[in-house]
């Protein structure tokens, strides 16, 4: 990704942070992805990726939706780590619980290192959600969506496809759109693509 492809995505990730009031910003990290990913969030390693088939300039409008997109799973992770330290009345230990929800969800979230400052953070600035925090039952939300989340992976398709065929793995991939779509985390991302000072477009997701 050239140099002016990175402060436009920089300048993007900053605005969309300070308009929105989010508490901290991931990490930015140029990645290539398989299939149609345009960009990622991962909850462990707290960095957003954008894929780098992305970097030439007439992209920008695509950048500029999963910015925004990616950055609202972040919120989302940051208010379900708040959570779990308000829950157990220990910052250490209440991420120690959101680190293993993530482990047992999505084990390739987790081939790198926890980024627990990233979290910390956010709690230093935003405050722990205990039972009378307004986003206490938000976050319960949240953590059932996490738990309903499909598996998107390439490897699940093809588990599928190596026991039961082609047409199950098709039938298979439907299902798991519809899942994919109808999961909150999903609705309050595609919501805030069109959101914030940028004009409003259709997900590309």
């Amino acid at each position: 990704m050239n140099v002016k492809q990175c402060r436009f995505l920089l300048n993007t990730v900053n605005k969309t942070v300070e308009k929105n009031n989010y508490a901290i910003s991931p990490k930015i990290r140029s990645r290539i992805f398989i299939g149609r990913i345009a960009a990622n969030f991962n909850p462990y390693t707290a960095e957003l990726g954008i894929n780098k088939a992305l970097s030439c300039r007439i992209f920008r409008p695509i950048i500029k939706r999963m910015v925004r997109h990616e950055l609202k799973h972040a919120e989302q992770f940051q208010i379900i780590a708040r959570f779990f330290a308000g829950l157990a009345k220990n910052v250490d230990e209440g991420l120690n619980n959101f680190k293993a929800l993530i482990e047992k969800k999505n084990s390739i979230w987790c081939l790198e290192s926890f980024n627990e400052n990233f979290y910390k953070k956010a709690i230093a600035r935003d405050g722990v959600i205990d039972s009378k925090h307004p986003l206490f039952n938000k976050a319960k939300q949240y953590i059932e969506a996490v738990k309903k989340y499909p598996d998107l992976s390439v490897l699940d398709d093809l588990e599928i496809f190596d026991k039961k065929g082609f047409r199950a793995m098709l039938e298979h991939k439907k299902r798991k759109m519809k899942l994919y779509k109808s999961n909150l985390l999903e609705i309050e991302a595609k919501k805030a693509e069109g959101s914030a000072f940028f004009s409003r477009s259709k997900t590309v997701r």
